[in-house]
């Protein structure tokens, strides 16, 4: 994967703290059909900062035509995390980008929300997590 997984804040080493969404199979693995993306949320465990990771893969086309490539990540408050942990505390698997539980659903419900555009995290009054933008600064 192209994502630089060293924090660009104090360099801690990244790690996924929830696959909110999965498609397709990565490249060179068995059964890989031409596109392969996902959303992760990473988290630092040196700073407490995290990561909104988006990944895009599709290699329809030859490489030397367009990328095959793309990522984009927002960076993500401690506090956002902290309610993002509170929110999957009951999800079986948080790592499964298709998991089927409530606050993967919620999650993947709010993504179209942020696209383009500095995430946070909030609760639903179920204790649910979706992404919202982020308030403005400045």
């Amino acid at each position: 994967m192209p994502l630089d997984r060293e924090c660009d804040r104090c360099g801690a080493e990244r790690q996924t703290l929830v696959s909110v969404h999965g498609r397709g199979v990565p490249h060179e693995e068995a059964g890989h059909q031409v596109v392969y993306d996902h959303v992760k949320v990473l988290g630092c465990p040196g700073c407490g900062h995290g990561a909104y990771w988006t990944f895009s893969h599709d290699c329809w086309n030859d490489p030397w035509e367009e990328p095959w490539d793309m990522d984009w990540t927002r960076g993500l408050t401690p506090d956002d995390l902290a309610r993002l942990r509170q929110g999957l505390a009951d999800c079986p698997a948080p790592q499964a980008g298709r998991c089927g539980c409530a606050a993967h659903v919620a999650l993947r419900g709010s993504t179209d929300a942020v696209a383009g555009r500095t995430p946070g995290v909030d609760l639903t009054d179920a204790g649910l997590p979706y992404f919202r933008p982020a308030p403005q600064v400045g």
